[in-house]
């Protein structure tokens, strides 16, 4: 895997978690910080059976799912994040971290494993991890920068407010539905088309699209509520607008041309929305500090 591929590596458009509490918190006993051997494989990022492991990529892409929003795309683009040294992006590491084995039942826990839940944990693990090993010190803050608003196109919205907003009442409907993140959502995937419930404008936007489009998309359509729609699944698959996930994006650059069916191209059809270029206030994460990894 190239750096540039990580995110569809860790992103996820939709969640497939059940709503619970989440278990006691874990946290890495062995942490291996080495600069990234030829001979360590492939590039790879991700959680492992027992932890977390990141190899042949830059310290940067940790901090790209480490950081990530709640209720957003699953990573931060790299134009989300300000003030990083510029080894951060460019050396290469190789980073294996393993929770000790008395917490490994814990770690296999069906409610971690679980998406939602194991991201948030996942993430906290890995900024005590960072914090520890590389001192560092974040903070969140708004920065202007492209986006895309989501728009109602011409002829107006092609779906209908929810049938039902009750989570419970969802479940034995749609029992092969799965619970997004935000406001009790649910998708249910299919070969040829993905059919979203009870989903907010700000949860397609923020969680979906901005995922699909790879640009933070705000929601500007003036819909209030909650609505069913329907997006074809040829159109579910993340637009390259730039080279590396690391890299911003121009603010007039055209969608790419599309390999048949875009979500540009699918969703006025579908939903009678559209995504509009334009420029918007992110939040996003400002790094204060940090430091090469220490020794192991």
């Amino acid at each position: 895997m190239k750096p540039a591929l990580f995110i569809a590596a860790l992103s996820s458009v939709f969640l497939q978690a059940q709503q619970a509490s989440p278990p006691a918190a874990l946290k890495f006993d062995v942490v291996s910080i080495r600069r990234h051997a030829a001979d360590s494989g492939p590039a790879q990022i991700g959680p492992t059976p027992d932890g977390f492991r990141s190899i042949g990529l830059p310290l940067f892409a940790i901090f790209q799912f480490a950081w990530a929003l709640p209720n957003h795309s699953g990573v931060l683009r790299g134009n989300q994040i300000d003030g990083s040294p510029g080894w951060l992006t460019t050396e290469l590491y190789d980073v294996v971290a393993k929770v000790a084995p008395a917490d490994l039942a814990g770690w296999h826990n069906p409610q971690i494993r679980q998406a939602q839940i194991r991201q948030a944990m996942l993430r906290t693990m890995l900024q005590a991890m960072l914090a520890e090993r590389c001192k560092v010190v974040v903070h969140y803050a708004d920065k202007e920068m492209p986006v895309y608003d989501l728009v109602i196109a011409k002829g107006g919205p092609k779906f209908k407010p929810a049938e039902t907003v009750d989570t419970a009442e969802l479940r034995r409907k749609r029992p092969a539905a799965g619970i997004m993140r935000g406001n009790g959502a649910m998708a249910e995937e299919g070969p040829e088309k993905t059919q979203f419930y009870a989903i907010s404008m700000a949860t397609l936007a923020g969680t979906i699209l901005s995922s699909l489009a790879e640009r933070p998309v705000l929601d500007k359509t003036g819909l209030a509520g909650y609505y069913d729609l329907v997006l074809p699944a040829s159109a579910l698959k993340p637009q390259r607008l730039s080279p590396s996930p690391l890299a911003p994006q121009p603010l007039d650059a055209p969608p790419p041309p599309p390999e048949g069916e875009s979500i540009f191209t699918a969703l006025p059809l579908a939903t009678g929305l559209r995504l509009k270029p334009a420029k918007g206030l992110v939040q996003t994460l400002v790094i204060d500090h940090v430091e090469r990894p220490s020794p192991n």
